[in-house]
């Protein structure tokens, strides 16, 4: 059973990520909206993140009720330790996109406001830097959940 939950751990996200990709390029090509095909896809990707967290727990709750023996004690520590990096990686990455966005919307918008009104500057680089803090969260959380591990 243990087994079995290692290789759906590796094999379930690469094929539902990839059948989600083949769906998107079928969408595109086949002419629906570029929104509601990525909004089908950001589905897609959430449900994956959230049945990788489902098994990621149920595969680290599997070897508690073993015996304990020196090889699974290894196998459970290297598991939890690549757990905790990938989490600290996601943590980091996704506020890294999301800052990414933010800042994408956020400065444009700035710059035309400061052409147009100088006196605009500090108001704008305020939502500038806010969408900045998003980025800043996710490092302080992805230091936190390393600092604990």
């Amino acid at each position: 059973m243990e087994i079995l939950l290692y290789v759906l751990l590796a094999v379930l996200p690469l094929a539902f990520l990839t059948l989600s990709i083949y769906s998107v390029m079928r969408r595109f090509m086949a002419g629906q909206s570029k929104k509601s095909v990525l909004i089908r896809h950001f589905v897609t990707v959430g449900m994956v993140c959230l049945i990788m967290g489902v098994l990621a727990f149920a595969v680290s709750a599997a070897p508690e009720a073993a015996a304990d023996t020196a090889e699974t004690a290894a196998v459970t520590s290297g598991l939890t330790q690549g757990l905790v990096v990938l989490s600290a990686a996601l943590s980091m990455g996704i506020s890294g996109i999301g800052a990414g966005i933010a800042i994408a919307a956020g400065a444009p918008a700035a710059i035309a406001a400061t052409s147009e009104n100088p006196a605009s500057f500090a108001k704008s680089m305020i939502l500038v830097a806010l969408g900045e803090a998003i980025a800043i969260y996710g490092l302080v959380i992805s230091i936190m959940i390393l600092g604990k591990f």
